[in-house]
């Protein structure tokens, strides 16, 4: 069974950085839902936001930080 992160990024005029949230959705769809929903909390007028989903298995276990790719593609190398 796979579970879901969600990397949140916010803009204005310049980046805001990226947040990371662990999801607690079983599915991919309701993984895309919840993080949608962080995103929609977070923006504002003037302050714009993106997310991306990433499923990790449980098996997968990172030692570091998500790479800029890794954050804006979804995928895990």
């Amino acid at each position: 069974m796979s579970r879901f992160i969600a990397v949140v990024h916010g803009w204005h005029v310049e980046s805001k950085g990226f947040d990371v949230h662990d999801l607690t959705a079983s599915t991919a769809q309701a993984a895309d839902d919840e993080a949608c929903l962080i995103a929609a909390r977070r923006d504002a007028a003037f302050d714009r936001t993106a997310y991306v989903v990433v499923e990790v298995d449980n098996r997968e276990h990172l030692p570091r930080r998500l790479t800029w790719r890794e954050r804006l593609t979804g995928r895990i190398k």
